[in-house]
């Protein structure tokens, strides 16, 4: 190709290319070519080793990309201080993580949250660097990290379960048929083959899974055999933990009436919580007023279903208290909640990931002491007043001390 370019050149300028010059003039372009390459290689690289240490900021949502996809069964839940651990492989050592406090969740489709995940269930997660100062709540020793690095990145922004993970992204099973599986335990296996877009992380080539009588089969949103698996069919499917590091089918979905059942269950149980919770965010800015109250300008957590966001939204007033990175209030949040007025609304275009993109400068009554930049926040729109379990609560400063570390079991 350079020979062609340099024999080009000399013909446009009606000079005579001399064999010499030529081939000193191909290697010197074929050194260039080679020195470009890995100089545009190095900076790639650079760039993916930056995204896969970003380190979360208070008050700034993570670039697109930071992280890196971790996978296992959810085998610790701590579902108060929104933590767990994941579990890959039989061998390897639990990846204990944290929810960031923009993190989402999501089960069967729609928004949840760590205590609607059935223990065992196969989860993917996005996975980044703790938050500036967060290092220490997940404790991870030089010997883990050594053997592999992956462990540092601990903090969560996306967990969401199989048929959440595929699904959004285009994909589902095509069934093949059923094998009966050999060795040392032999098991009866779903043969399938992916059906859409390749996806980071997942799986992308034919598969055998795990399936018994425990697995439960949904057409029209009822209970059917395994018999209606037929060849062809397009189906969703969960998974857990099967023998030798297979995966196991709990639930397959042939139709999409059923999994939209599940979908809207669990939707209307996480409406259910955000309601009595209040509605995360964190603080962007603050203006005190000289006698007393002043303004506090928010920005909503994503993740969230899109009825509470309306529901805000159309709010003229709403009762904001503070709270803390795992979401956790204080005591009596929804009586020492501050009064606000709505002064303004702004929807942010292109929304970082863990953003709603909704803002609100709000005019508040009492400025609590939590009411500063990068803080976390939850604000009530117009929903029922209900008291929350105490344990999900601070009540004095010992139990946010007990909280910033979890406890390994």
């Amino acid at each position: 190709m350079t020979r062609l370019i340099v024999a080009k050149v000399a013909k446009t300028f009606a000079i005579a290319p001399r064999p010499k010059l030529v081939a000193s003039f191909a290697a010197a372009m074929t050194a260039l070519c080679s020195l470009l390459f890995v100089c545009s290689s190095a900076i790639a690289d650079e760039k993916t080793d930056a995204l896969r240490d970003y380190v979360s900021k208070r008050g700034v949502f993570p670039p697109k990309g930071a992280g890196i996809h971790v996978h296992g069964d959810l085998v610790i839940s701590d579902p108060v201080n929104r933590r767990g651990a994941l579990r890959e492989k039989r061998h390897t050592p639990r990846h204990y993580f944290a929810m960031l406090p923009y993190g989402m969740v999501r089960y069967h489709g729609a928004p949840a949250d760590i205590r609607d995940i059935p223990p065992g269930t196969h989860m993917h997660g996005r996975f980044l660097s703790p938050m500036e100062g967060e290092e220490e709540t997940i404790p991870v020793t030089e010997q883990l990290l050594k053997r592999n690095k992956n462990y540092g990145n601990n903090h969560a922004i996306l967990l969401e379960d199989d048929v959440s993970f595929y699904s959004r992204q285009g994909r589902s099973w095509k069934v093949i048929g059923f094998e009966q599986g050999g060795g040392p335990a032999p098991r009866l296996k779903l043969s399938v083959e992916p059906v859409g877009p390749e996806i980071e992380g997942g799986i992308n080539k034919p598969a055998l899974f795990d399936i018994d009588d425990s697995t439960r089969i949904w057409k029209d949103r009822r209970l059917v055999h395994r018999d209606e698996i037929k060849p062809g069919m397009e189906v969703q499917a969960n998974f857990t933990w099967g023998p030798f590091d297979s995966l196991a089918t709990t639930d397959v979905w042939l139709d999409d009436v059923s999994l939209d059942a599940f979908k809207e269950i669990q939707r209307q149980r996480h409406l259910r919580l955000i309601r009595s919770r209040f509605l995360p965010g964190w603080v962007d800015a603050v203006k005190n007023y000289d006698t007393g109250g002043g303004e506090v300008t928010v920005t909503f957590f994503g993740g969230m279903d899109q009825e509470l966001y309306d529901e805000i939204w159309k709010s003229q007033s709403v009762k904001m208290c503070n709270a803390e990175n795992t979401l956790r209030t204080w005591g009596y949040h929804q009586e020492y909640a501050s009064r606000a007025s709505v002064l303004e609304k702004q929807k942010i275009e292109n929304p970082a990931f863990g953003s709603s993109g909704l803002q609100m400068r709000l005019k508040v009554v009492q400025m609590l002491d939590g009411f500063r930049p990068g803080k976390i926040i939850r604000v009530k729109g117009p929903w029922t007043y209900v008291l929350v379990p105490q344990d999900e609560v601070y009540e004095k400063p010992a139990d946010l001390e007990r909280a910033q570390r979890i406890n390994l079991p």
